[in-house]
């Protein structure tokens, strides 16, 4: 029997220089426009042309020609924006210009140069203009390199075409185009009475302060309004905003006759999401088109999509319990459910107009699987991909195609071209790149806890045998939005559990109450108690699992998490000492009142309203508990969880005579990206073999 190799930490952990060889080989930058379809697969770009008949190849390039082309500074990574002309035009952004390349052609078209300070570049093909942001103000740049100031002001906190609301709410950016290219929408946003909070850059001998903005919890948040550009009256207008100036603004789209837009005004205690209807020309408020309420917290995150000539809009929404789409009217507030499964709906993928279908992700057969569905606008729904399961991830073309790329815990990477009839064929499917090395198992099992089903995943050393004892590291998140077990490769099995597991170790992981894709109910449990249902089910599973294998070692169990996994860790090992010997928590925060208004208002309501809860997790109260061993790691430049969060903690081990171990790593901001993440590995591995 041959020898298995043993998997090397630099390609198992992301940013390692070996990474990207032990990954399944994917479709890259796997993007539809104007029906042309473009991917990079084995080291070619390749495209097609979509028709009713399927897809026909229009030409393949090397990376190596592309890059002898635009130059040195191209690699894979570099992402290619579609120019919307429908010959293969695209647009790429370099360090001082941007390049219009025909990838088709392999011709370049223009060359606009730009200054490296210049961001959040958004293209319009109509307008034939980038909107950009450049300090705190918002500009326009043509294809001959002129540029327009938009909206600038001389107050500094104020910015314009900046993201909103911390990027909460579905908002990734902020302007907005209309479909014709003759009007912008952007955020304006005051920060006026938003705390300057102080992050030290150390690189030069004498240190400097950058200063953030950042609205704590309970404290003064930043006030949004939405501008309107015309680019033939050279104009701002404002819209007629109708909550107060802390409510926050998302979901913006225009409608398809480019009259008016929408957007959505949700309270600052997030209860109450009015979506409004304002006219493009004036600001003028028109009327409300769809309400959300609840008495715990409504999260709106999508645009509405208009279909047809815009009179009906497909809206997202977790009123029945799940996130499920809606057919809505502009006209009066008349809704109609789609889809009635109880099942989240993970992503709207899109409308197709010639077939009158949606095309959505949905979680089924189980709760840590994904699959397709077809939903008509009379509700008829119908399940698209096979029923096992594995993930599916879909991109839509035109004419009843799309793509669908799936993978499952057996398969690595499987691409398939797909109708919303039902027909499929396979494009490409990967092998596995860890043939020849030796690989941890993976199981997958769930129970009954505090009321729910909670799912795990158990990975075991290579060459495991029951009949040992085995130590056991916990890696745990179970935060909203986040989903850790999933019927993906591998079931989810990442670099953490990989290298651990070469180092002897069990490694444990549930998806406990409050985390993603179970629904309104199972996520609402940590209202107003962030962390306690979570901890009660991390106790509860770690009990457990060591009941029903007796292989586990009680007496050595671990926990391992970073942000809100770094909160979970620190407070398992500080309240739950007896069972949690050894506890490493990245980036944590120990303290509610230190984190963002967007975020933690949401499930803590504010610290006036909701004292006990903010008391009851403030991790400095335990510090005194301390049994076990903890260290605490953190980014000194943290502009998420302020590195004050974890000082103060340490700063309270002093006080109560306790003994934490501290790592800062320098000039990262929320985690430790590149090459040099595989050092922070090394040092957390190395901590649990030390000392459990």
């Amino acid at each position: 029997m041959k020898e298995l190799k043993t998997l090397p930490l630099e390609g198992i952990i992301p940013g390692g220089e070996r990474y990207e060889e032990f990954q399944p080989k994917r479709f890259k930058q796997l993007q539809y426009a104007d029906g042309i379809l473009s991917y990079i697969s084995d080291n070619k770009l390749q495209f097609f042309k979509v028709d009713e008949m399927g897809l026909h190849a229009l030409c393949k390039h090397d990376i190596e020609s592309i890059k002898h082309l635009i130059g040195e500074e191209y690699t894979e990574s570099t992402y290619l924006h579609p120019a919307h002309d429908g010959n293969g035009l695209f647009w790429i952004k370099l360090k001082k210009e941007i390049i219009f390349v025909n990838l088709i052609r392999l011709t370049i078209e223009n060359r606009i140069g730009i200054d490296a300070d210049w961001e959040g570049f958004d293209y319009n093909a109509k307008a034939r203009q980038f909107a950009f942001i450049k300090g705190n103000g918002l500009y326009l740049l043509d294809l001959e390199g002129k540029t327009e100031k938009v909206y600038e002001s001389d107050n500094d906190a104020i910015t314009a075409g900046q993201t909103a609301a911390r990027d909460e709410f579905g908002n990734e950016k902020g302007t907005f185009w209309s479909n014709n290219g003759k009007h912008l929408a952007f955020f304006v946003t005051d920060q006026s009475h938003v705390t300057n909070y102080p992050l030290v850059d150390i690189e030069d001998p004498i240190a400097t302060v950058r200063n953030i903005r950042y609205p704590m919890s309970g404290k003064a948040s930043e006030e949004t309004t939405l501008g309107i550009y015309d680019l033939t009256d050279k104009k701002v207008t404002f819209i007629e905003k109708q909550g107060a100036k802390e409510d926050y603004l998302c979901c913006i789209s225009f409608t398809p006759n480019n009259n008016q837009l929408t957007a959505a005004e949700l309270t600052r205690d997030q209860q109450h999401c009015r979506l409004n209807l304002f006219d493009v020309k004036t600001g003028r408020y028109e009327k409300t088109v769809l309400e959300e309420d609840d008495d715990r917290y409504t999260e709106p995150e999508h645009a509405p999509v208009f279909i047809g000539d815009g009179h009906h809009f497909i809206w997202q929404s977790r009123r029945n319990g799940f996130n499920h789409p809606y057919l809505c009217s502009i006209d009066h507030q008349d809704t109609t459910q789609l889809f009635n499964l109880d099942n989240e709906m993970t992503r709207l993928v899109g409308f197709d107009e010639n077939d009158k279908k949606l095309l959505i992700e949905c979680v089924y057969p189980n709760v840590h699987s994904k699959s397709l569905f077809s939903v008509s606008l009379d509700g008829k729904y119908t399940l698209l991909s096979e029923m096992v399961s594995g993930t599916h991830k879909a991109t839509l073309l035109n004419d009843g195609w799309f793509i669908d790329e799936f993978e499952s815990p057996s398969i690595p990477y499987r691409v398939n071209l797909c109708r919303l009839n039902g027909e499929i064929s396979t494009l490409a499917e990967s092998t596995s790149p860890l043939e020849g090395y030796s690989c941890p198992e993976t199981e997958i099992g769930s129970w009954q806890l505090n009321g729910y089903e909670i799912c795990y995943r158990l990975v075991k050393p290579h060459n495991f045998d029951e009949k040992e004892k085995y130590p056991m590291v916990c890696y745990f998140y179970g935060g909203p939005h986040v989903q850790l077990i999933r019927s993906d490769w591998n079931n989810g099995t990442a670099g953490f559990e990989y290298m651990m597991a070469q180092a002897g170790f069990l490694v444990f992981t549930i998806d406990p109450r409050g985390s993603a894709n179970r629904g309104k109910r199972f996520e609402q449990e940590i209202w107003r108690n962030i962390g306690g249902p979570q901890i009660e089910d991390y106790i509860a599973a770690v009990n457990r699992i060591c009941d029903e294998k007796a292989y586990i070692d009680r007496n050595r169990i671990g926990v391992n998490g970073w942000s809100f996994g770094g909160f979970i860790s620190t407070s398992l090992i500080l309240k739950a000492g007896d069972l949690f010997k050894v506890g490493v928590a990245g980036g944590p925060v120990t303290n509610w009142r230190l984190y963002e208004v967007m975020y933690t208002e949401r499930y803590m309501q504010t610290p006036e309203k909701n004292p006990q809860g903010y008391d009851e997790h403030d991790l400095s109260h335990y510090v005194h508990q301390l049994k076990g061993k903890l260290m605490l790691i953190h980014c000194n430049t943290d502009p998420v969880v302020l590195w004050q969060n974890s000082l103060n903690l340490l700063n309270q081990a002093v006080t109560d005579d306790k003994q934490i171990d501290y790592s800062v790593y320098v000039g990262f901001p929320h985690n430790v990206r590149g090459p040099k993440r595989v050092h922070l590995m090394k040092k957390i591995r190395n901590y649990f073999v030390d000392n459990l």
